[in-house]
């Protein structure tokens, strides 16, 4: 093996020293894990608030309370689907990033093979 040439492996690793060259910190800079989790509590507290309502209007009458609980019972499924959609995008946005990256380190060693350097 000559000095151009590189293996995979040597390919992996000057890839995930660039990466690394980024100094990209998934901690306190990873916003998509807070709303994820975020949404998660949504859905929960929806489906909370909905199945309270619906139970408590099983036994009850005609009246006020009635249009109280109904109220409570269509804003606990719109907090449902509203942390559902949040809990998808963000999911669906740490995913296509890592799909990206990966993209990139397949195209770059597909050039390199081309291009006869591997």
């Amino acid at each position: 093996m000559s000095n151009t040439e590189t293996t995979p492996s040597d390919r992996l690793q000057e890839f995930q020293g660039e990466v690394d060259a980024m100094k990209v910190d998934g901690g306190k800079a990873n916003p998509e894990r807070t709303w994820v989790i975020l949404g998660a509590l949504l859905m929960i507290a929806g489906i909370v608030l909905s199945l309270i309502a619906w139970l408590t209007l099983q036994g009850s009458g005609k009246g006020a309370k009635t249009e109280d609980l109904l109220a409570m019972g269509t804003f606990g499924l719109v907090l449902a689907v509203v942390g559902a959609a949040l809990f998808i995008v963000m999911s669906l946005r740490r995913y296509f990033r890592y799909w990206l990256v990966r993209l990139i380190f397949e195209q770059r060693e597909a050039a390199d093979r081309i291009s006869g350097k591997n």
